[in-house]
């Protein structure tokens, strides 16, 4: 459930089949009898008998652009917890926030979370190990373990301010730099944000600023900025359609998926050598945050290569959340 990308924010955590979900936007009106025994999974609620029909409504509906508005009315419809099949993806969502706590709460030390299928067959594709947010099982806890000291203690995430506070002060002036030379902000605001987002996550990641919310950028720095956002739109299509159906076909979304990751690779590659450079040439000092990528190279706890894939993977994470 936790750290899934728009793309998967419904369905984030499969159960015997099926998936959980809490969605972002709780609906206003949901039935609230709730019977006092707990029903089989086959009387759970929702549309999940014909799933490759459903998938064709979900999609005329707009449903892949409009996920929030199209579960809120599922759930004023079914009720807290509904059950659904679209195409070959089958999932059960909730809403109550008891009813994620429970769910959180019978996991154990091992939790199974939703591995977006496109991100999987992209690594299987190019033979690339799995990241923090893909791992499962030991490997998974292990590296997590790891991760927390990095990015979730309290005592690091002080280091993390100067940083978001420089890419924050950024985007206002830009803000009002733009609101006053014409009254009011103009062109894709949404991109704009889009543009911040990446921007603070890769300055926390590693330690760099990339120019995203300069008036002209890089042409670099723009495949990058194109690459992410390609990568997000071609994993919503494969949550629903098996990605190795479509790499079998050779599909238009398939490649542009490959193409848009071997782009955020590169940039990761890329981002290493800097640290590598910096860290080798002592350019930065002790007290300077050298980002959470030169602090997981310092404590060498990682393999060089799982490092760059569970970076890479809190990139996509971060920027979308």
């Amino acid at each position: 459930l936790r750290g899934c990308p728009r793309a998967a924010a419904a369905p984030c955590r499969r159960l015997g089949g099926a998936a959980g979900a809490v969605p972002s936007a709780v609906p206003s009106a949901v039935p609230s009898a709730v019977p006092s025994a707990p029903r089989p999974f086959n009387q759970v609620p929702g549309e999940w008998r014909a799933g490759w029909l459903n998938l064709y409504r979900f999609w005329r509906e707009g449903g892949l652009s409009n996920l929030h508005l199209s579960m809120a009315s599922k759930f004023r419809r079914f009720g807290p917890i509904y059950r659904e099949k679209l195409g070959a993806y089958e999932s059960v969502n909730i809403v109550s926030p008891a009813d994620a706590a429970a769910l959180f709460q019978a996991e154990g030390a091992l939790p199974e979370r939703f591995r977006v299928p496109p991100w999987v067959a992209y690594r299987d594709f190019r033979n690339k190990p799995y990241g923090v947010l893909l791992k499962t099982g030991e490997a998974w806890r292990s590296d997590r373990l790891l991760l927390n000291k990095e990015v979730l203690d309290p005592a690091a995430v002080p280091g993390f301010v100067p940083l978001l506070s420089a890419v924050g002060e950024d985007f206002v002036r830009r803000a009002r730099a733009q609101a006053r030379h014409s009254g009011c902000w103009s062109g894709d605001f949404s991109q704009e944000l889009f543009r911040f987002a990446l921007e603070s996550v890769c300055h926390v990641l590693y330690g760099e600023r990339l120019g995203l919310l300069q008036d002209f950028v890089q042409p670099e720095a723009q495949r990058f900025i194109e690459a992410v956002s390609r990568m997000f739109h071609t994993t919503a299509p494969m949550l629903y359609l098996p990605p190795a159906l479509l790499r079998h076909l050779r599909s238009h979304t398939w490649r542009q998926h490959v193409q848009a990751w071997d782009a955020i690779f590169y940039q990761a590659d890329k981002c290493i050598q800097n640290v590598y450079r910096d860290l080798r040439l002592r350019r930065k000092s002790r007290q300077e945050h050298v980002g959470i990528l030169g602090n997981l190279i310092l404590r060498d706890k990682l393999p060089l290569d799982d490092i760059r894939a569970s970076v890479t993977e809190m990139m996509a994470g971060g920027v979308d959340t």
